[in-house]
């Protein structure tokens, strides 16, 4: 996924041994699921579906999309006749288009949506006067996209592909002010549907809610999608729950990455254990290596999709003598998450 010019990671840090009770971890799993069914039954679901139904003054979304999950869109439809303040921002391409099927309801049935379309345009515009490099390194046999050079090896695409926008892939919703849900489940058959492994958590903290607001209203009042979004840029987010500390990191201008998650690699000990959809990341991939080679014990699970990714560094940990896991279940293994040395833990959204 590093081929795309913006990813948008939501990070929320707890360290921790007991989480309080203002915040809820949840965590789905798809051995049981055989397809992908327009449900909420999964707790995942049913806790967002609570929130909106229990909502009081206003709802604020970003969310990828929607496929399926009639009832979370019945119940928000529900809220606004009953005077809540919806509002939301989902992902557009540059035809003006979306990846989940029904998306195009949301816009239906709200006024106020918007998305990056125009950012991604403007994107466009300036990729086509940008200057293009010769390659750093030998490109794959065979492999035509863009090329990622990283120990001394070339990784690359097995196709050439042109730009098609930046992925505003958030996936939150704030509720009163006050309520925050948020992680890797998308709003979709597979995501909150329960098809795919994933984990959210839910907050309840009027100090978080109002930075999801500010990330929030600085694309949709003020249009700054991706690299155009300064406001918290390499602000310390931080703040506790009955003694439980939670630092948060919006990317790309809290350079989550790099502020966040690097330096707990750095300073693991015993243990870290990640389960992720795709591991493209080289500093990353660079930083675990480095970690198992000072004795911390790494185990590492990821998608099956991300196995034939000409970008993916499993093969890169492996050789180093990381165990990774590609999962072998129908559903995708759709995690961002980490637990360094059992005490603190990373919850994402990318």
């Amino acid at each position: 996924m590093l081929i795309k010019l913006s990813l948008v990671y939501i990070f929320l840090f707890f360290s921790t041994s007991c989480l309080s009770s203002n915040i809820s971890i949840v965590v789905n799993s798809p051995i049981d699921k055989t397809t992908p069914k327009d449900i909420c039954s999964t707790e995942i679901c049913t806790e967002l579906l609570s929130l909106i139904n229990n909502s009081k003054k206003s709802i604020n979304f970003a969310i990828y999309g929607l496929r399926g999950q009639t009832e979370i869109l019945e119940a928000l439809i529900n809220a606004k006749d009953r005077g809540v303040k919806i509002r939301g921002v989902i992902d557009k391409d540059v035809s003006n288009n979306n990846y989940y099927s029904d998306t195009h309801l949301i816009e239906k049935n709200f006024n106020n949506i918007k998305s990056d379309y125009q950012q991604d345009i403007n994107t466009q515009r300036y990729l086509s006067t940008k200057k293009k490099y010769k390659d750093k390194c030998e490109r794959p046999l065979g492999h035509k996209g863009p090329l990622q050079c990283f120990e001394g090896k070339g990784y690359a695409a097995k196709d050439d592909f042109s730009f098609k926008g930046d992925i505003m892939h958030n996936k939150f919703f704030i509720v009163d002010g006050k309520y925050v849900w948020t992680g890797s489940a998308n709003i979709s058959n597979t995501g909150t549907g329960g098809y795919n492994a994933n984990v959210v958590a839910i907050v309840e903290s009027e100090f978080i809610a109002s930075k999801y607001l500010i990330e929030f209203e600085q694309m949709y009042e003020n249009g700054k999608f991706h690299r155009a979004k300064k406001k918290l840029k390499k602000k310390k987010l931080q703040t506790s729950i009955n003694g439980q500390e939670i630092n948060i990191y919006f990317s790309p201008q809290g350079y989550a990455m790099y502020r966040g998650v690097i330096p707990l690699i750095k300073e693991a000990k015993d243990s870290i254990d990640i389960s992720v959809f795709f591991l493209t990341h080289k500093n990353i991939s660079r930083e675990l290596v480095n970690a198992s080679k000072r004795g911390v014990s790494i185990r590492v699970i990821l998608d099956a999709t991300a196995a034939t990714n000409g970008y993916s560094k499993h093969n890169y940990l492996r050789d180093n003598g990381i165990p990774v896991k590609v999962e072998n279940w129908g559903g995708k293994m759709h995690m961002k998450s980490a637990i360094i040395d059992k005490k603190h833990l990373i919850v994402g959204s990318m």
